[in-house]
């Protein structure tokens, strides 16, 4: 991936000294490629970062079959993929590859369990998604905090919001009171280390 100046986008302005060969690959897989959003479009494209990461996907058109190998995604990009499902159980996915959901118009459920990557900053992305977004589930996640969760204000029509083994959280019962007063449909489930 050669660009201009020779470094990646992601990289650009950070100290490079203080990251790791791994968390600097981890970045650029966590980027948007907007050249190949621009080719493969946002559900093909959300679902391969979720899968070079290390995740699972479904899609609306093989209800049945939960993907977690890349190299099983149909070869050619023009067979039309819709992504229902994200579980990113123990992925290094990262906050900065929650961008790739936007434009993603049918995604309902997305677990986010052991991702040591994810922080509060990603979570006002999905947002963007929130008119199909049904169930959500964050759980054993250490760099989420209170106002990380406070994010998910926006997600009105969530049905099922799980959160447990936060121990960045410091008053989860408080977190859940404010967001039961924007999330009026949804079910709750809970717990704190």
């Amino acid at each position: 991936m050669l660009h201009t100046l020779g470094i990646h986008p992601a990289l650009r302005g950070t100290q490079i000294k203080s990251r790791s060969l791994w968390q600097w690959i981890n970045i650029i897989f966590n980027t948007v490629d907007k050249t190949r959003l621009r080719k493969v479009g946002p559900d093909r494209l959300c679902a391969e970062w979720v899968l070079k990461n290390g995740g699972a996907v479904r899609f609306l058109e093989h209800p049945k079959n939960l993907f977690r190998d890349y190299n099983m995604l149909p070869p050619d990009f023009r067979t039309k993929l819709t992504l229902k499902e994200i579980d990113a159980t123990n992925s290094a996915i990262m906050t900065v590859g929650f961008a790739h959901v936007v434009g993603c118009e049918k995604i309902d459920k997305i677990i986010i369990t052991n991702c040591k990557y994810i922080d509060n900053r990603g979570f006002h992305h999905l947002t963007s998604i929130n008119d199909s977004l049904r169930s959500l589930d964050i759980t054993q996640c250490t760099n989420i905090s209170d106002s990380g969760l406070l994010q998910l204000k926006g997600l009105t029509k969530l049905q099922k919001l799980v959160m447990k083994d936060l121990p960045g959280v410091k008053d989860l019962p408080a977190v859940e009171k404010e967001l039961r007063q924007h999330l009026k449909d949804c079910q709750f489930q809970t717990s704190h280390t």
